[in-house]
């Protein structure tokens, strides 16, 4: 049986474009330069787990023991910084960010049940024949945490945010209804962390709530497995047709000068200006991808 596995990403992606898709997830081509924007959420994502697995872990019963907690989350975020090209002022204001939405937030009742946890679940599966091969759609990822809260109470997953300026995220995202179909989940909770300087703890720290209604869950998984299959014909065709609209969206698409360029000078571009990496893995923080991949028409990261 044939498989193919897809996350949120790869979904956005090829929705986005297909000749895109197959640059990043199939050749595997990587920026030279890994956007900054990206750089601070991976250290902001990294004290965040070191955090609530100590939280998980009950390493936050009393106040010096929290105190320890945070000092080693940020002093591994120095520690992580270094090989990344972060100014320190750029990396102070990370930690700064973490640890003052950390104490805003000390007393929010939550039990922490999971941290980054791995899933991977069928989306779709056709069994072998002897006149076709069977084929099987998996739809994997990786959640922040999931939570029990206490009101108003249930079990959320939670997805932390790094924002440049306000707005409010979509409900219609890949990422949260994936997260939720395959959890068997219909709750989310964005933990923005903003980084406007100008705004009060209480509007740059906000906790925002999704729900979804079992329909429009199902409605998703059928466009995913709609996608998935458009996924298989770019393969079985190798043809991955690009999608011009999605060149300017957000910050460009770092490959702009590339598909710019006549057909038999596009490999030199590409190795110029990237790098053939390692195969993309839903299962890791390894955010590998441009600063535009992971940003939303709000700013966030």
């Amino acid at each position: 049986m044939r498989t193919i596995a897809m996350d949120s990403t790869i979904l956005n992606t090829l929705q986005n474009c297909g000749r895109k898709m197959k640059m990043e997830f199939i050749d595997n081509w990587r920026p030279t330069e890994k956007a900054e924007a990206l750089e601070k959420g991976d250290l902001l994502h990294q004290m965040f787990a070191h955090y609530y697995r100590g939280r998980r872990a009950g390493l936050t019963k009393n106040d010096q023991t929290h105190a320890v907690l945070i000092a080693e989350a940020m002093a591994k975020a120095r520690d992580a910084s270094v090989p990344m090209a972060l100014s320190q002022d750029t990396v102070e204001e990370d930690i700064r960010q973490f640890k003052e939405n950390i104490l805003y937030w000390q007393r929010d009742g939550w039990t922490v049940l999971e941290v980054e946890q791995s899933f991977s679940k069928v989306l779709f599966e056709r069994p072998d024949t002897p006149e076709k091969e069977g084929l099987r759609i998996l739809y994997e990822g990786i959640v922040d945490l999931i939570v029990e809260h206490p009101s108003p109470h249930g079990i959320y997953v939670v997805d932390h945010k790094s924002a440049s300026r306000r707005g409010n995220p979509s409900k219609l995202s890949n990422q949260f209804m994936g997260y939720c179909w395959a959890l068997d989940m219909n709750q989310v909770i964005i933990n923005r962390v903003g980084f406007q300087k100008t705004l009060s703890a209480a509007e740059r720290f906000q906790r925002i709530f999704i729900g979804y209604e079992s329909q429009l869950l199902k409605e998703w998984v059928q466009q995913a497995i709609y996608w998935a299959h458009v996924l298989v014909g770019y393969i079985d065709r190798d043809y991955f047709p690009p999608n011009f609209t999605s060149c300017d969206k957000y910050a460009g698409c770092i490959f702009q000068q590339v598909c710019g360029t006549i057909p038999q000078v596009r490999d030199f571009k590409l190795t110029s200006f990237f790098y053939q990496g390692e195969p993309w893995s839903p299962h890791t923080r390894d955010k590998h991808l441009k600063q535009e991949e992971a940003e939303d028409s709000n700013g966030e990261t």
